[in-house]
Protein backbone atom coordinates (compact mmCIF):
# COMPACT_ATOMS: atom_id res chain seq x y z
CA UNK A 1 0.00 0.00 0.00
CA UNK A 2 1.06 3.88 -0.17
CA UNK A 3 1.45 4.20 3.54
CA UNK A 4 4.08 1.01 3.49
CA UNK A 5 7.83 2.01 4.06
CA UNK A 6 9.88 -0.15 1.06
CA UNK A 7 12.75 -1.26 1.68
CA UNK A 8 16.07 -2.20 -0.60
CA UNK A 9 18.03 -4.85 -0.04
CA UNK A 10 21.62 -3.64 0.03
CA UNK A 11 24.56 -6.55 -0.44
CA UNK A 12 28.33 -5.68 -0.93
CA UNK A 13 30.41 -8.59 -2.66
CA UNK A 14 34.39 -9.18 -2.26
CA UNK A 15 36.11 -12.04 -4.41
CA UNK A 16 39.71 -13.27 -2.56
CA UNK A 17 41.93 -14.09 -5.74
CA UNK A 18 45.20 -15.90 -6.25
CA UNK A 19 47.61 -15.95 -9.17
CA UNK A 20 47.84 -18.86 -11.31
CA UNK A 21 50.14 -19.25 -14.06
CA UNK A 22 54.17 -18.23 -14.32
CA UNK A 23 54.95 -16.26 -11.14
CA UNK A 24 51.44 -15.69 -10.05
CA UNK A 25 51.06 -12.75 -12.14
CA UNK A 26 47.16 -14.23 -13.26
CA UNK A 27 44.18 -14.02 -11.03
CA UNK A 28 41.39 -16.70 -10.29
CA UNK A 29 38.45 -16.18 -7.89
CA UNK A 30 39.23 -18.46 -4.88
CA UNK A 31 36.77 -17.42 -2.80
CA UNK A 32 33.38 -15.59 -2.85
CA UNK A 33 31.47 -13.23 0.71
CA UNK A 34 28.76 -10.99 0.40
CA UNK A 35 26.75 -9.54 2.98
CA UNK A 36 24.03 -7.31 3.46
CA UNK A 37 23.44 -3.70 4.81
CA UNK A 38 23.36 -4.63 8.45
CA UNK A 39 26.97 -6.49 7.80
CA UNK A 40 25.37 -9.82 8.07
CA UNK A 41 27.53 -12.24 6.15
CA UNK A 42 25.01 -14.24 3.74
CA UNK A 43 27.01 -16.33 1.54
CA UNK A 44 30.61 -17.19 1.64
CA UNK A 45 32.07 -19.91 -0.07
CA UNK A 46 35.84 -21.23 -1.50
CA UNK A 47 35.95 -21.55 -4.97
CA UNK A 48 37.74 -24.82 -6.33
CA UNK A 49 40.04 -23.33 -8.88
CA UNK A 50 40.13 -24.65 -12.89
CA UNK A 51 44.25 -23.80 -12.96
CA UNK A 52 47.03 -24.81 -10.60
CA UNK A 53 47.72 -22.19 -7.99
CA UNK A 54 51.43 -20.49 -8.09
CA UNK A 55 50.75 -18.20 -5.48
CA UNK A 56 47.95 -18.41 -2.91
CA UNK A 57 48.49 -14.13 -1.76
CA UNK A 58 48.15 -15.51 1.80
CA UNK A 59 49.43 -12.16 3.17
CA UNK A 60 46.60 -10.12 1.38
CA UNK A 61 43.93 -12.78 0.77
CA UNK A 62 44.17 -15.20 3.16
CA UNK A 63 43.63 -18.04 1.04
CA UNK A 64 45.63 -21.06 1.73
CA UNK A 65 46.41 -24.51 0.01
CA UNK A 66 43.79 -26.02 2.05
CA UNK A 67 40.92 -23.78 1.47
CA UNK A 68 40.43 -24.34 -1.95
CA UNK A 69 42.13 -28.14 -1.81
CA UNK A 70 38.35 -29.23 0.01
CA UNK A 71 36.51 -26.37 -2.00
CA UNK A 72 33.25 -28.13 -3.91
CA UNK A 73 32.38 -25.08 -5.49
CA UNK A 74 33.21 -24.98 -8.94
CA UNK A 75 34.26 -21.57 -10.93
CA UNK A 76 32.05 -20.73 -13.78
CA UNK A 77 31.69 -17.33 -14.46
CA UNK A 78 29.66 -16.29 -11.99
CA UNK A 79 28.81 -18.96 -9.46
CA UNK A 80 25.54 -19.89 -9.91
CA UNK A 81 24.53 -19.98 -5.92
CA UNK A 82 26.00 -16.07 -5.31
CA UNK A 83 23.94 -14.96 -7.90
CA UNK A 84 20.80 -15.76 -5.82
CA UNK A 85 21.66 -13.77 -3.26
CA UNK A 86 22.32 -10.35 -5.85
Amino acid sequence: SAGEKETALTVAMDCEMVGVGPKGEDSIVARVSIVNQFGKCVYDKYVKPTEEVTDYRTAVSGIRPENVKTAVLPFSGTPYPAQCHL
